[in-house]
This record gives structure tokens, sequence and C-alpha cells, in this order.
């Protein structure tokens, strides 16, 4: 039977940040990743010779990803992710303070009538953005060296965490959900969908409106967002760890501290650290090997708790190569672009005018896909250009563009069972070129491939329940993990005292910045269970 210190199942941001901490520190570990390659939603792959992005199209800082590099003593080059805002024909950039004022003269323009409410939703736009750069003032301690130096402890860090206290008390009155919060402001509802749909359904207030802190904040990795999955690798494998990718875990019996893997393989651990979906966790536990009967109560009664919860909005992704030069599109969209088409809003075409009284699905094919066509044309789309920030990511002469739209898991599932996913993918691209030649005349004559990853795309690579890109939906009351931000350590625990988790929401939703602080805190939690070894 083969041992080692520390198994991590996950081989994402946070499985991979966690396992390099650990190795740094001289322990075995071994990682394990079902996909084929590492990196989980965060990460690049080639596509028809360009190297395009597989979930994040930029990497946000958050005093966390530069000090991490910093303190693994990993060096990547970040280029300008300047971030555009489109809607309708009016478009605006976010590359400086100037772009606040920018954006709201655009609403207005769009809103006249709603001017009033619309400056107090600037007031309140304004005032968080105080608060998050207060939040997000220093790097954060968890990744500087300890013990930390006294003049830093008492001129910068006791000052801080002062004002971070009574901020992120602020903060939090503010968490209702930004739908609700902008009822309160105006009643116009499109007026409400063009700040609200550019986020996950029922995102807390104040972190859809700190967004436009965060807008300013991006940054892009040379050579693609997989060249920090690239650096989190190298430092794993320097340090010995061992990893294995295409290999799922198939179950876990944690009274002997044992996994069985993909292959039949058994693997003994002291700890283990769970970095995938939280479903997939507890369904791998072998509970019958559990002794003590309260544990296996607790751990039954967790189990139940989150199969009754939903997970959070998935994506649809459509990957685009044309035979045009990047430098067309830089006037347009530029390299990372939010681009709303119509000011109708999603709210227009509820899921509900596709079920009935008692909640199933229609399955009348030509209400089906006029859905489709009809949410296309109000959704908001993420648009990524990588060679407008790294030209060396497309061939001369081509480029690749990455289109994102949030997309219900459950009626992409529902039109698969039904054999309509192969219309579905074919219906959906056609209408994503359609409405994207209104911002570029002439796209369609000049693509070369395309290539759609549907939410069904998202759930069969990570085994993210309902295929959500960054764990539990806001809908779900109570919520199901840690969100209180003084309380991020306790993140980390599970029922199980050996078996940490990384990856969870605390306080945001998701995203690079929290899986990298995550798997962080798990590996210092599993560091402090383990001997200590020499380096």
């Amino acid at each position: 039977m083969k041992t080692t210190d520390v198994i991590v199942v996950g081989g994402g941001a946070a499985g991979l940040t966690a396992a390099a901490y650990i190795a740094r520190e001289g322990h075995s570990v071994m990682v394990f990743e079902k996909d084929q390659a590492f990196g989980g939603l965060l990460g690049s792959f080639d596509l028809y010779g360009h190297r395009v992005d597989k979930g994040a199209r930029g990497i946000i800082d958050s005093g966390i990803v530069f000090p991490m590099l910093k303190q693994l003593g990993l060096s990547v080059d970040f280029k300008p992710n300047p971030i555009r805002i489109q809607i309708a024909d009016q478009r605006i950039d976010l590359n400086s303070e100037h772009g606040l004022d920018d954006y709201q003269a655009m609403l207005i323009r769009l809103f006249p009538a709603d001017k009033d409410a619309i400056d107090r939703i600037m007031i309140d736009i304004r005032t968080v953005m105080k608060q998050m750069d207060v939040i997000y003032g220093i790097e954060n301690p968890l990744f500087l060296p300890k013990p930390y130096d006294m003049n830093y402890v008492t001129k910068t860090l006791l000052p801080w965490m002062g004002k971070f206290i009574i901020n992120i008390r602020r903060a939090m009155r503010r968490m209702e959900p930004i739908e609700l919060y902008l009822k309160k402001m105006t009643s116009n509802q499109a007026l409400i969908d063009m700040i609200a749909q550019h986020f996950f359904a029922q995102t807390p207030a104040f972190f859809a409106l700190s967004y436009f802190t965060l807008y300013q904040m991006y940054h892009y990795p040379k050579g693609g967002t997989q060249t920090l999955i690239d650096a989190l690798l190298s430092v794993i494998r320097q340090h010995g760890g061992e990893l294995r990718n295409g290999c799922e875990v198939k179950s876990i019996n944690p009274q002997d501290k044992t996994l069985v893997t993909c292959d039949g393989e058994t693997v003994q651990y002291q700890q283990l650290i769970w970095a995938g979906d939280t479903n997939t966790f507890y369904g791998s536990l072998d509970l019958s090997t559990l002794n003590e009967e309260a544990l296996k109560s607790k751990v039954l009664r967790r189990q139940a708790e989150l199969k009754a919860m939903r997970g959070a909005d998935s994506i649809l992704t459509l990957y685009v190569i044309v035979n045009q030069d990047s430098t067309t599109f830089a006037s347009t969209s530029g390299p990372h672009a939010f681009y709303t088409p119509k000011l109708t809003g999603l709210s227009a075409y509820p899921l509900s005018s596709l079920k009935d009284d008692q909640g199933n699905w229609t399955t009348d094919k030509d209400r089906l896909l006029g859905y489709v066509d009809a949410i296309v044309e109000a959704n908001t789309f993420e648009i990524s250009i990588p060679s407008l920030r790294d030209p060396s990511l497309s061939p001369k002469g081509e480029t690749a563009l990455i289109l994102s739209t949030l997309f219900d898991f459950g009626l992409t599932e529902h039109i698969a069972k039904i054999g309509l996913l192969p219309v579905f993918k074919t219906r959906i691209t056609a209408k994503f070129l359609s409405v994207l030649e209104e911002l570029w005349p002439g796209l369609h004559a000049s693509v070369k491939h395309t290539n759609l990853a549907t939410p069904l795309t998202i759930k069969s690579r990570t085994n993210a329940h309902e295929g959500s890109v960054t764990g539990w939906s806001f809908a779900n009351k109570p919520f199901p993990v840690e969100t209180q931000f003084l309380r991020v350590s306790q993140s980390v625990k599970t029922p199980i005292p050996s078996i940490k988790q990384a990856g969870q929401w605390t306080f945001n939703p998701a995203g690079v910045p929290v899986a990298i602080m995550t798997g962080k805190l798990a590996a210092d939690a599993v560091l402090k269970d383990l001997p200590r070894r020499k380096k």
C-alpha cells in the first residue's frame, strides 16, 4: 500500500495552492485531479493553434494573488487588462477612477427618466468602493512570513485591522440580494437588469456594487491564465510532490485514512484536503467504516443538507476562431468587455415560462429554442480576446474570441434529456454569432472554427454541482458554508478532523483569490496537525 503525508483531491487553484505550501514544508503530498488537465476552471488550452482560457478571463489580485506568488518565489509577468462595458450602442472604459463618472453618464443617457435613482445608486457604489479600498488596502497578512516584524505590526497591520473591522461591518449592512436592493432605488426593471445581470442570481448588493473596484484590479498573465497554474505545479514538482491527472477518487475510508484511486490503488494518508465538489466529497466517504456513531450522524446530516442545496449559476462559452487580426477588435470591445445588446433585460424571460403549474419543463421544441433565442439577445456577454493582451497567443492574421453568458444548468440538462442538445448547440452558436454581428459587422463571414462549452461540459469535467462555476447559489437559505469574513479560517473544516476542505465560498462569490486563500488556509490547518519535519 502506498503512503503519503497528505492527499489533495482536486487540482484547481485551491488544491494546487494547498499542495504547493505543504510540499514546500517538506511533507510528501499527492494531488488527484479528475480532469486530464490541472487547473479546474482556471487555466488555458490550445484550440486550432490558439491559446484560450478555460474559465477565468483574467486574474484579480485582491491583495492575495501577488503576495502568494512572491511568498512561493514565483515570477509571473502580468499584462494590463482594461475592462469595457457596453450596453446597446453606448460604451465606456473602467480603467481609471474617471470610468465610474462615465458609467453614470452612460446609464443616464440610456435611462434619462431614472436620473435621480441612478445618482443614488452611484453614491452607494462610491461608498462601497471606499470600503473595498480599506478591505484590500494591504497585502493579505496570510501570505507574509511569520513571525511578523514588530514595525510592520504596529505601523501597518494593527491600524489596518481596526479599519478593516469597521468597514467589513458596514459592508455587511448591504447583504440583501442586488435585485432587491435595486428595486428600492427604482421601479424600472430594465435598469435593474442592466446592472444586476452581470452577476450571479441573488448576489449580495455589497459584492455587486464593489465590483466596480474589482474591474480595475484585473490583470492578465503573459502566456494565458495557464501560466499561474504552471507556476504552482512547478513548486509542487520541485519539492517532490506527486501529480495524478485523469484520475478520479473512488472512495475514502475516513476511519483508516485510506483512499482508493481510479485504477484501484489504495493510498494511506495522514491528512486529506478536499478541493473539489462538496457533494462528490460526501458521496465518496465510506461511512460504514466510522466507529463513532455521533460522528457518523453528523456527517449524514451534513450530507443530507448539501444534497438539498442549489448550485450557483453556470456558464455557456463559445470559442470563435476568425481569420482577422486581433487589432480589428481593439476599438470596439478591447481585450475584455461586458456587452449587453438590448435594454430588454433577462427579467422579461423568466424560466418559469417554460414550466407548467407542477414545475415540469415543456418538451415543445419551438418553445424551447425560441426561448433560447430570446435570452441570448437579452443576456450580457463577457468577451475576452487573449491576443489583445499577449499577441503570441494567436497566429498572425487570426484571432480567438471567447464569448460567455450565464446560462441555466437545469434548462441545458432538460434539453439534453429530450434529445435536443445537438440542435441546441447549432442554434445557440448561430444566435451568438448573429447577435455579435451587430458589434462586429462582417464577423460571420470571417469565422473559421467554433467550439461550444455548455453547463454540461463544466459538470462532466469538474463534477461541479449543477455545473456551477463558483460553488453555492445565494438563493440557499441558510447558506451552506461559512460566509463571515472574520471566520474565514473556519471555512476549511469538515466534520472529520483528518480531512480539510478548500475552495469553499467565504464572504464573497469565490473566484481565484478566494480559491487561493482557502487553499493556503487548508494547508496551514494541515501543517498544524502534521508532525513537524526538517526541510
